[in-house]
């Protein structure tokens, strides 16, 4: 099986320590490491925390950044927060024993928030401007608002939500499983990466990324790990996805995804609507509206239980991957989200 090509450098890194960080499960960790980095106007006003997604680092929303836009660090301060389990943080397969690989801690999107609050401490920091991220990134945002209301000033949640929905669940228990079904995988505790196992979960994940439109119309062909003459070659690019992924990192941010809700929220009794009632600033939910797993309307119901909830729904045939910039139209659309309602704020 081939390889992917090889993504593109990642700028430098600090890393923050926290010792006996005790996780939502119960489980303490000797310690617990957060990758993240500061950029733009450090130390000046309130920063903007940015927090990653599935499997991913920031090169994911590094656009709205660029060009003079919403996120242009020439005139703010960003900190990047990089979700444990994504391989550079805290992670099966960057944990020493006793909870390295199949026994590493199952994890929770609060524990992220959790570890965040502890850096924001650590770096003097006592008020974020915003909190922002997009797919599990969002609900970090979302989860930071609820956790943290008087710390932070507005929350952005991009192609997210509050809490995952049955279908959101089914949907991740279809490529968990895919995952899982390579004898090699092993229950976790695999010699060598499960190639088949990733390979088949990168093809199951194929149809929910994007939308049908997106490939009636043929946008695929714009792409270079999409463009294909037929069902085959798009498939022999697109299994590789995740080969140079851990396959424990994955299963961790699966099972972290599709757990969450606020409504787990200590102190809030299992009540989603008390969970969200705690989150009385400014929060804007910008949907995409050919999203499968973060679909609009399931937004916008979780939304209005949000007392200052905005939505800006995104127009694009990119499905989730507009989250992410896949097309140019797709970038300028979130950063016109953004741009607008970061303007609206005193």
């Amino acid at each position: 099986m081939s390889r992917p090509a090889p993504a593109p450098a990642l700028p430098p890194f600090d890393l923050f320590t926290a010792r006996d960080f005790p996780l939502e499960c119960g489980i303490v960790l000797p310690e617990a490491r957060l990758a993240y980095r500061q950029h733009g106007t450090i130390g000046q006003g309130a920063p903007i925390l940015l927090c990653t997604a599935f499997a991913a680092n920031p090169l994911g929303l590094a656009y709205l950044g660029q060009d003079g836009g919403p996120l242009d660090e020439s005139r703010l301060w960003i900190i990047d927060v990089e979700m444990l389990g994504n391989g550079r943080s805290s992670s099966p397969s960057n944990t020493p024993a006793p909870h390295a690989g199949a026994d590493f801690p199952p994890l929770a999107i609060r524990d992220n928030v959790t570890l965040q609050k502890a850096l924001c401490d650590h770096l003097g920091i006592t008020r974020l401007a915003s909190v922002i991220g997009a797919s599990m990134g969002g609900q970090q945002a979302v989860q930071w608002a609820v956790s943290h209301p008087a710390m932070v000033a507005s929350a952005i949640c991009i192609a997210g939500n509050a809490a995952t929905t049955l279908f959101g669940q089914m949907f991740l228990h279809v490529v968990r499983s895919a995952l899982t079904s390579d004898p090699a995988f092993a229950g976790g505790r695999y010699a060598s990466p499960p190639l088949l196992g990733l390979s088949r979960l990168s093809e199951a994940w194929a149809p929910f990324a994007l939308s049908p439109r997106f490939f009636s119309e043929g946008r695929h062909q714009a792409h270079a790990d999409m463009a294909a003459d037929d069902l085959e070659g798009f498939l022999a690019k697109w299994r590789t996805r995740y080969h140079a992924r851990d396959a424990n990192d994955l299963i961790s941010h699966l099972d972290m995804w599709s757990r969450h809700s606020i409504a787990g929220t200590p102190g809030m009794d299992g009540s989603f609507a008390k969970a969200a009632a705690q989150a009385t600033m400014p929060i804007l939910f910008a949907p995409v509206s050919t999203d499968i797993y973060f679909h609009p309307l399931d937004v916008a119901d979780q939304a209005r239980a949000f007392p200052a909830a905005r939505m800006a729904v995104i127009e694009s045939l990119s499905g989730h991957a507009s989250a992410f910039g896949r097309e140019p139209s797709d970038r300028l659309a979130v950063r016109a989200a953004l741009s607008g309602f970061l303007a609206s704020l005193p």
